[in-house]
């Protein structure tokens, strides 16, 4: 387990580092109606909605600007604007000054920023106009007849948009009843207002989520550990496989959410040998036992990924759960017993019926590096994974733990 620790605080002290990591790309500031070309911070959307970062060049020193200084940013290649705009106040907070990023401009345009709780807020403004919160109320309401208490949404969003929308005869109640509160579906409504009523227009390009596979091979060797009062708490196991398993990797990310974090889901075979002895002797008699656990297991792991944004080779760090099932094992218990002169040998199955524990859970973290070949991606991971173990025998606790290397080549 400590080193299951050292690999959780050294993945969260990356995560921590990587957060403050700077990131300047292609970008501009628009400045007293000047705009300024040349290089901004890319970071994440809390940041982004109370400062920016810009340089002339990437040798120039660097200026920070808040949304009383700028009217506007925004990032070249990824086609990403931010405009300064006055938020108006409400219940939980007074009105402010913010960068928020423009999702649709035009007769109707709409914005989004995220606060420091890491909510996301929506706004509309029709032909220039003040700003008007696209919100949902959520509350729990009791019934009086049966005493169970349900979780409500009111959709306050789609009157807005409906008192909005009016002029536009395409935008029926049919049509706005399927819009939803997120950054696409709010983005697309807007758009198809803007055309219905013509002129000038900008949407933000849509960002869906993006599932990737990966064919992977893992080279494993860990350790089974045991403690307890059973005879094969004292067993000394050596893994003896060759430690070579493989299967899939499944990648999925919403830029929607992060740019950054993504969700990785493995189904893989993993192999696991050991062997052990131990000489127990009771009132003159010696008994030898030679003991092999040959065991094929499914893993699915389940990590949160974070992919450092810049450079050619990109570190990442993952960490998460797994659960492992035996779907065939060989338990084999080679007992030879002396007594003075007479001895007898028996083998029977190690760990019988229900004492051996069918499946494992268990937790990982890990660290490793993207490498682009062409468009495809090389991914080599070393990861540090912990489990239950093999036993269900009450006076024997057991566990399976150590380092394996991953490698994977993403399409």
């Amino acid at each position: 387990m400590k080193q299951l620790y050292i690999t959780f605080l050294l993945t969260f002290l990356v995560i921590t580092t990587a957060s403050a990591q700077k990131d300047f790309r292609s970008g501009f500031i628009v400045q007293n109606t000047d705009t300024l070309r040349g290089y901004v911070d890319y970071r994440g959307a809390v940041r982004s909605s109370k400062i920016t970062t810009f340089k002339a060049n990437l040798g120039a020193p660097e200026q920070e600007f808040d949304p009383s200084q700028l009217a506007a940013y925004g990032f070249v290649k990824e086609n990403k604007v931010y405009e300064a705009q006055a938020i108006p106040a409400d219940t939980a907070q007074p009105a402010q000054r913010l960068f928020v990023q423009v999702l649709a401009k035009g007769k109707a345009s709409v914005y989004a920023y995220r606060d420091g709780s890491d909510q996301d807020h929506f706004y509309l403004s029709k032909e220039g106009g003040e700003l008007i919160e696209l919100k949902q109320k959520v509350y729990n309401k009791k019934d009086p007849k049966t005493g169970k208490t349900f979780r409500m949404v009111d959709d306050l969003y789609l009157s807005v948009l409906r008192s909005s929308f009016y002029d536009c005869p395409a935008m029926t109640d049919e049509r706005l009843r399927n819009v939803a509160l997120r950054h696409n579906s709010l983005a697309k409504a807007a758009n198809d207002y803007n055309e219905c009523m013509g002129g000038s227009q900008y949407v933000q390009p849509s960002k869906k989520t993006s599932v990737k596979v990966s064919p992977v091979i893992v080279f494993s060797k860990p350790t089974l550990e045991t403690s307890g009062e059973h005879p094969y708490s004292e067993v000394p196991f050596r893994n003896t496989g060759l430690g070579l398993g493989g299967g899939l990797a499944l990648e999925v990310a919403n830029p929607a959410i992060s740019e950054k974090l993504s969700l990785v889901l493995e189904l893989l075979y993993a192999p696991y040998r050991y062997e052990g002895e131990i000489k127990v002797n009771n009132l003159g008699r010696t008994t030898d036992y030679d003991l092999l656990l040959d065991l094929h297991y499914l893993k699915v792991p389940a990590q949160l990924r974070y992919t450092f944004p810049k450079g050619r080779v990109r570190p990442f760090v993952n960490a998460g759960a797994s659960y492992s099932y035996a779907f065939s094992t060989d338990r084999v218990e080679t007992k030879n017993s002396t007594f003075h002169n007479t001895s007898y040998t028996e083998v029977t199955e190690a760990l019988p019926g229900s004492a051996f524990k069918q499946y494992m859970f268990g937790v990982q973290a890990g660290i490793g590096l993207l490498y682009p070949i062409g468009e495809r991606t090389l991914h080599i991971e070393t990861r540090y994974e912990t489990t239950e173990g093999v036993s269900n025998v009450r006076t024997l606790s057991s566990s399976i733990a150590g380092l394996s290397v991953l490698a994977g080549y993403r399409f």
